[in-house]
């Protein structure tokens, strides 16, 4: 009995060994379950967070999406409206095309008219010369004619002649205003 208690000892020694083990086991199991449960639980937060912060940037990119619908559609009635002004614009330009060409062949013309007015003018300024030159000429010749009358006078009245009647008439002939002034 003795050795059976021994035994059982040895028994109950390897046992408590074993519980010992498989407890501290156990426990290091436990441990690691808490760990794997809180790492577990730390990725679970961490990937819920990387959803939301996806959800967010989903949600970022949706807006956008429409912001940028809308800019296009606005974007392709500017383009539309830009394009009718274009063609417009391509109208007046051609347009004014055409008036400068026609205001060009107007300017032309009037060129010519210029350049024979100008003609013109210069034939007219030297006809005027001309008659001016003829009128001093003129008026020379009647000054030169005028004073060969007085002259003759002035001798006829130096002569002092039967005729002297005669000179005073001529005279008088030859300044009638003269004569008037007399009388």
């Amino acid at each position: 009995m003795l050795e059976e208690l021994q035994r059982l000892q040895a028994h109950l020694g390897v046992l408590k060994t074993r519980l010992t083990h498989y407890e501290s086991e156990n426990s290091a199991l436990t441990a690691a379950k808490e760990n794997s449960a809180e790492h577990h639980h730390a990725q679970i937060v961490q990937k819920n967070g990387i959803i939301t912060k996806k959800q967010e940037e989903i949600d970022d990119l949706s807006e956008q999406l429409s912001d940028a619908r809308s800019q296009f559609k606005q974007l392709n009635t500017d383009a539309s409206s830009l394009a009718d002004r274009y063609s417009r614009l391509e109208k007046s330009c051609t347009d004014l095309k055409n008036r400068f060409q026609e205001i060009l062949a107007e300017r032309n013309e009037l060129r010519v008219i210029k350049e024979k007015m100008q003609n013109e003018q210069r034939l007219a300024q030297q006809e005027i010369q001309g008659l001016q030159q003829e009128r001093e000429r003129l008026l020379q010749k009647n000054e030169h004619a005028k004073a060969k009358v007085e002259a003759i006078i002035q001798r006829l009245s130096i002569l002092g002649t039967a005729q002297d009647q005669h000179a005073q008439e001529i005279q008088q002939l030859a300044h009638p205003t003269e004569a008037n002034e007399d009388i």
